[in-house]
């Protein structure tokens, strides 16, 4: 396990816009984190990142629905209390579940506390926090927009969360979502289906969404991540790219599986919860197969035949 001071720096980095001595401190901690950024360009990168398109917060990439401060997100202040830890930044943040709150929490705890396997608690802890922050860190990773530093910080904190996971049992709450089933699906079921992570086995941010439709030659207007997504099918739809935007659907699922199958092969123990979500994107994957081959049929079979063309 790491120093803990290398853990309250990634909490502070997580939960704060970086001051030049917190710059400093993380390029002494780790070479990966040095960089000649000033502080104000770093505090607009972080606005861009963490405000606006990749969301620090546990129940985004666990609740069905990808909703915030839900009874899961609240229960981590029972946990804090638990441990004594209350910093000010919990009553800052949206939700208790902020991954800079959970960092803060190693380095809250004295270092004998994680040598060993103790009483099981703290490990599980860990585990349990490494089902989700790694999607949330990589979803910063792949943010067509976020700043060199942000990526370095958000690798090299996915990489020691997926190191230190030791407990290979199966983690049981976690289920593939699933898939919208009215036989003409509805573009919002699609678009909740796709911005939600504990269903769809990945992260889609609103750069990201803005990357596939400049590819395709189209423009979005600003907007929350649904109306960005929703007017990107829309637009499609329009202009006959439909086609071109499940197939930009395809290759970034195909990335993230990538991902999962190349931190479960580094780190074994991590493997039950990489099952997991392949498997969610695997569900992802055949679906946006369901829909080119629908995009693909005459009007009239769409239509007229709905009944025997099945995409849920």
């Amino acid at each position: 396990m790491s120093s803990p001071s290398l853990f309250g720096l990634l909490a502070r980095l997580w939960l704060h816009e970086p001051d030049a001595e917190t710059l400093a401190h993380a390029g002494e901690l780790d070479a990966s984190l040095h960089t000649d950024a000033a502080p104000a360009t770093l505090a607009c990168a972080y606005a861009d990142l963490f405000l606006l398109n990749v969301y620090p917060y546990g129940t985004a990439y666990t609740d069905e629905w990808g909703e915030l401060n839900t009874p899961d997100a609240l229960r981590m202040s029972d946990l804090y209390a638990q441990y004594d830890y209350h910093p000010p930044q919990l009553s800052e943040v949206g939700a208790p579940d902020h991954l800079g709150l959970c960092l803060g929490l190693f380095d809250h705890l004295p270092p004998a506390a994680w040598q060993g396997e103790d009483d099981g608690e703290r490990m599980r802890y860990i585990y349990e926090l490494a089902t989700w922050a790694p999607i949330c860190c990589f979803a910063a990773e792949r943010d067509p927009t976020a700043h060199p530093f942000y990526r370095a910080l958000a690798a090299l904190t996915r990489e020691l969360l997926v190191a230190a996971v030791r407990s290979t049992s199966e983690p049981g709450t976690l289920d593939v979502g699933p898939w919208p089933s009215d036989e003409e699906l509805r573009l919002r079921d699609i678009v909740r289906f796709l911005l939600a992570p504990a269903r769809c086995g990945m992260f889609l941010s609103r750069s990201r969404l803005g990357a596939m439709a400049n590819a395709l030659g189209m423009r979005l207007p600003f907007g929350s991540r649904f109306e960005v997504c929703e007017w990107l099918f829309t637009s499609a739809g329009e202009s006959s790219k439909l086609d071109g935007l499940l197939q930009q659907l395809q290759s970034e699922a195909e990335v993230w599986a990538s991902e999962y199958q190349s931190w479960a092969a580094k780190y074994p123990a991590w493997q039950p919860i990489a099952a997991v979500w392949l498997a969610r994107i695997a569900h992802t994957r055949h679906r946006l197969d369901d829909m080119q081959r629908l995009a693909h049929l005459p009007l009239h079979v769409k239509y007229q035949n709905a009944a025997d063309v099945t995409v849920g």
